[in-house]
């Protein structure tokens, strides 16, 4: 799907160490069909298969709703926005990148306002010698803020300092699940970090008429090592999350798993 979905901009790459990809809605797929699949993304990252099942037995369509939107769905627009972001560049480095996610944070949660601390989104290629860990800073903006090169920098530089946190808690969460070959093959890079290579990469969800190029300019001017930047432009981006979020609740609500497989 959103192979289908985003295609690949002609850029100039910019001087520096910066490499830039531009995505932008390639046209291909009904925007129906869009809102409804990246509807079943969005759940799938709060709900874990037969969690709302525990809950709701025997009850309709809106108890769950209201309850995904106390419990699951966050109200507020910056967190919202902030995890949607999040969610796309999972499903971009699984299901188009093909690197392995081994864990979806998100329904890790305590409070649905709130972000969840550590690494945005981990990635992996266990196969490859060293295995290869991608760190992807993620940025979603509705609105011009050159700012936000600044930020990603920064944000990025602090989590790359404690990424051994976030690959214990992947660890830990794969452990708990019964996925005893994933926790081995992260306990392996956090035994030996020597012996992994460590990717940086940012990621901007970003309204589509409010992006300018300034922006990788500004990067590559702060950037000083290797940097993969994935700009992903959405138009109307604020109201394209809200039909996302409104298609989650009516979906979710429907088939009450929250999630289409069920596997992270």
């Amino acid at each position: 799907m959103l192979g289908e979905w985003l295609s690949a901009q002609d850029v100039q790459q910019p001087d520096g160490q910066v490499q830039y990809e531009a995505l932008a809605n390639s046209g291909q797929i009904d925007e129906d069909d869009l809102i409804d699949q990246l509807a079943h993304e969005v759940a799938r990252n709060y709900v874990a298969p037969g969690e709302l099942a525990l809950v709701f037995d025997d009850l309709g369509a809106p108890e769950v709703a209201d309850y995904l939107r106390v419990n699951k769905f966050p109200s507020k627009i910056e967190i919202r926005h902030g995890d949607f972001g999040e969610i796309l560049t999972g499903a971009l480095y699984r299901r188009v990148r093909r690197w392995c996610v081994p864990i979806l944070k998100l329904r890790y949660k305590q409070t649905p306002n709130q972000a969840v601390q550590g690494t945005d989104v981990l990635a992996f290629r266990f196969r490859q010698q060293p295995p290869v860990v991608a760190v992807p800073e993620v940025k979603t903006r509705a609105t011009r803020d050159p700012r936000v090169a600044k930020g990603a920098y920064e944000s990025l530089e602090k989590v790359l300092g404690r990424l051994d946190e976030s690959i214990a808690f992947a660890m830990a969460r794969c452990n708990d699940r019964g996925q005893a070959f994933l926790a081995k093959r992260l306990a392996s890079l956090l035994a030996k970090p020597e012996n992994r290579a460590v990717e940086r990469h940012m990621l901007f969800v970003h309204d589509a008429r409010a992006w300018k190029e300034d922006i990788v300019t500004l990067l590559s001017d702060l950037v000083t090592e290797p940097t993969s930047l994935t700009v992903v432009k959405i138009e109307e981006l604020q109201e394209f999350i809200a039909r996302v979020y409104t298609a989650a609740e009516v979906a979710t609500s429907r088939d009450r798993t929250g999630v289409r497989g069920g596997a992270e």
